[in-house]
């Protein structure tokens, strides 16, 4: 489960240089391989034109990438025709990839519902872990580079004690010693916490055996919310979070715990299935 081979999705776009800062920043946490992907929308062109798109997308990629090719990690890059969702999620499987990043607007739901986002798409739907930055977050290569430097320094697992929320408690410890500080494992109680207190010293112990800093937490509340309350009262530099099952328009109506992480979290969000 640790993240050692990364597919960043880019838009060729300026912005997307501070997302490649982030992403090599993410050395720190273990991250040794980047694959970086452009997919072109071929829809109506004729082949010679589409062949044409391509090397300009590659040779534009290429260029894109080439200062941070002394940043620690083996980097290649990749264009494809397609949709971006489809393209993306094959690459994921043939590529052999651990996690995707990419960039989000931090889109409302109901934007969300009514103009779609890739990146929400890939977190909610895909079927690999997903990291989201919001591009508020990283306003320049440096502010970038240092938030995925410190992702893990104070970290906060919500769990519900379902199986993606235990893969993605797992998934913290399974990263450099030296890259964690503080694992926050958070659970928001419905009243009844007996059940939760011993469920949350099983977890206690787990850490304990990987040698990590961690403590448990019992807030009362909404989940989305208690999380985003607890993570700004410590501010928080990371968050990993299960996620049931497939995204849905029924999920997204009653506002589904991950996307209101990465719409409003005030750092980098993992999504773990």
């Amino acid at each position: 489960m640790s993240l050692r081979r990364m597919l960043m999705p880019v838009a060729l776009e300026p912005r997307d240089g501070a997302m490649l800062a982030f992403a090599c920043g993410l050395h720190h946490q273990g991250v040794r391989e980047l694959l970086v992907a452009h997919v072109v929308d071929g829809t109506g062109l004729e082949f010679p034109v589409v062949v044409r798109t391509v090397e300009r997308a590659r040779t534009k990629l290429l260029r894109m990438v080439e200062p941070y090719n002394d940043c620690g990690m083996k980097i290649e890059v990749r264009v494809v025709m397609g949709s971006v969702f489809r393209e993306i999620s094959a690459l994921v499987h043939q590529a052999s990839v651990d996690v995707i990043c990419c960039g989000t607007e931090g889109k409302s739901i109901v934007d969300y519902l009514f103009s779609g986002s890739v990146s929400e798409d890939l977190a909610l739907k895909g079927e690999e872990r997903t990291m989201t930055v919001r591009w508020d977050l990283v306003p320049s290569s440096d502010a970038a580079t240092a938030l995925a430097r410190d992702f893990a320094r104070r970290l906060v697992v919500p769990t519900d004690f379902s199986a993606s929320s235990m893969r993605a408690v797992m998934s913290a410890f399974e990263r450099p010693t030296e890259a964690i500080g503080t694992v926050h494992i958070l659970h928001a109680t419905d009243g009844d916490a007996a059940d939760a207190q011993a469920q949350m010293r099983g977890l206690a112990s787990i850490a304990a055996e990987y040698g990590a800093d961690a403590m448990t937490v019992l807030r009362e509340g909404d989940p989305a919310q208690v999380v985003l309350d607890y993570a700004h009262e410590i501010g928080a530099t990371g968050i990993i979070t299960g996620r049931r099952g497939r995204g849905s328009l029924g999920k997204a109506l009653v506002g589904s715990v991950s996307l209101r992480l990465m719409q409003e979290a005030p750092c980098p969000v993992v999504i773990q299935p």
